[in-house]
């Protein structure tokens, strides 16, 4: 089951890659992927809930990345998250071929699979010991998806990584204590 579903993915990241979301075809996916079709569509239903996996798995595999290197400097984990969105073989092959397709996809509040960034954004930040609120998830959301359109340079994708770590503040963590018991 998980080699088909991987299999499934390889296949759909090349295909957008090549051919941008509205010219892939579902056999195509399949056929990129080493796949029956009917196989294709007993894991995806539709094209979109194929793209919708396929940004959920990549996404997790960043974070995971992310996270490990959010405990000793926030500001180098942005910078890999804001290299890993520009250099992302299917975003650069479809703001090559399509890139109207990105507005829908990478638009705040894009559906589900904004809520997924978001989430994994907030477990960043949470291992990075900083403020995880809305807010803050927000604010490297949106600017994460500035790399989607225009990605920059390394250099550039750092230095504002760097602000945007500065700008998320420590996080607030309040323990509770018992009172001790002062009746005699």
């Amino acid at each position: 089951m998980g080699r088909t579903r991987s299999a499934a993915l390889d296949g759909a990241r090349r295909v957008l890659a090549e051919r941008g979301f509205r010219k892939a075809t579902m056999g195509d996916v399949a056929v990129r992927g080493g796949l029956a079709k009917a196989t294709l569509y007993n894991h995806f239903r539709t094209k979109d809930d194929l793209v919708a996996g396929l940004i959920a798995d990549d996404v997790a595999e960043l974070a995971a990345d992310c996270r490990d290197l959010a405990a000793s400097d926030l500001g180098v984990a942005l910078t890999r998250a804001a290299d890993g969105v520009a250099g992302h073989v299917v975003i650069v092959g479809i703001r090559a071929v399509e890139p109207a397709a990105l507005l829908a996809a990478a638009a705040p509040g894009a559906g589900a699979s904004w809520d997924v960034v978001r989430a994994n954004i907030a477990l960043v930040l949470d291992m990075a010991d900083r403020s995880s609120t809305s807010e803050h998830v927000d604010l490297v959301a949106r600017w994460l998806a500035s790399h989607v359109f225009a990605p920059g340079t390394k250099d550039s994708r750092a230095i504002q990584a760097r602000a945007v770590a500065s700008a998320v503040p420590i996080a607030v963590r309040t323990t509770s204590f018992a009172t001790p018991d002062t009746k005699g």
